[in-house]
């Protein structure tokens, strides 16, 4: 993949005629196709080649905005003008003109830096494989501390680990991100992020329609399904969702006709146990003190439902802890601590008694 980069943006380098020059050359990406529509078949490679969700090298962008403006507006729901530059080859980036606003809402009220969503607006110009992208959501940091760059790595892996066990799961890319203040009142700043696959695109990679329903309950949704995002949640420590409230998930209809029931996908796992943030407190609705603790939340199925989706989490444990152990953007003792996380859940799994009181004897009655 890096070749193939690498060759192309040479490539474009020696058509764009700055070959004589080892300085750095920018070109806004709709401008030079505007302009320059001769260049359109190698651009055309370069982003062909662009795998968002494929590929796992993190990506490296600089974002250039006000951000003092940004921190200052986050409660009105605007969107401001930033420009984010990705780096091709060394003397060579594509800039492209953007929109960003904070999103969220318990990290938009009570972080320093909220999560973002960057708006890239449609033109003409853009090729499909961009389309999808025109709303990307962009999660950061809570607070410029290493404790919470590590809160971004572990909700990081969780998805990572969902990918596992189901192709109904939102892929995410990590990135790092120069921001650059052009107002020249604060330092550059860099941060390891992701972004997560538009559910839009979620449901075009898996044949199925975004699904919206206002009043959602545990009835509308696929037993098989379901009882694997029940399940997930419990290996995360997650209690920070539902079905009803349509909080933290993203329902999908399959074009299949063998589901006629809807499809419920997880997201936003940073309150869960497996991140272990400082500011995440379980909500009234759970019994549990810590987010550290578990508790199973999953609507009661039926046996042969619960039965074959623990079946697959035993069949998957190796590939799932294999994930983890191979992660290797969190230090030692802090990669040690999810990897254990994760095995606790599996002395659960492997038990028959504790099946029976923890998750059969948990379950809640769908209404």
């Amino acid at each position: 993949m890096g070749t193939v980069l690498r060759g192309l943006a040479i490539l474009l380098f020696l058509s764009l005629g700055h070959i004589k020059s080892t300085a750095q050359h920018s070109y806004d990406f709709d401008s030079l196709l505007k302009h320059n529509p001769y260049y359109e078949p190698v651009l055309r490679a370069v982003a062909d080649t662009f795998k968002l969700f494929e590929d796992q090298y993190p990506l490296e962008f600089t974002v250039s905005t006000d951000l003092k403006a940004l921190a200052k507006n986050k409660y009105k729901d605007v969107y401001q003008e930033a420009t984010v530059k990705y780096q091709i080859a060394d003397t060579l980036a594509i800039t492209r003109k953007v929109r960003i606003k904070p999103r969220g809402e318990f990290r938009l009220k009570n972080c320093r830096y909220a999560p973002l969503r960057v708006n890239v607006k449609k033109t003409t110009e853009i090729f499909e494989l961009l389309d999808d992208l025109d709303k990307i959501k962009l999660v950061v940091p809570c607070r410029g501390l290493n404790v919470h760059q590590n809160y971004v790595f572990n909700e990081f892996l969780a998805y990572k680990l969902y990918n596992v066990l189901t192709d109904y799961s939102f892929r995410v890319r990590l990135i790092k991100v120069d921001f650059h203040d052009t107002s020249g009142k604060q330092e550059p700043q860099s941060i390891h992020t992701f972004i997560i696959e538009s559910h839009k695109n979620l449901a075009k990679r898996t044949d199925a329609f975004p699904y919206e329903l206002e009043k959602a309950s545990a009835k509308h949704a696929q037993e098989e399904h379901a009882v694997m995002m029940y399940l997930f949640n419990l290996m995360i420590g997650n209690t920070d969702y539902s079905i009803s409230g349509g909080h933290n998930i993203k329902l999908l209809k399959s074009k299949d006709p063998t589901i006629p029931l809807l499809i419920p996908v997880p997201y936003d796992f940073d309150y869960c146990g497996l991140v272990d943030a400082t500011y995440a407190i379980p909500g009234d609705h759970v019994s549990i003190k810590e987010v550290t603790e578990r508790e199973y939340l999953g609507y009661c199925t039926s046996e042969e439902a619960l039965t074959k989706g623990v079946q697959t989490f035993l069949e998957k444990k190796e590939d799932i802890l294999n994930v983890a152990r191979n992660f290797q953007w969190l230090d030692e003792r802090e990669l040690k601590k999810s990897i254990r996380f994760l095995e606790e859940f599996y002395w659960i799994l492997e038990d028959p008694k504790k099946i029976d009181f923890r998750i059969r004897k948990a379950c809640r009655e769908s209404k």
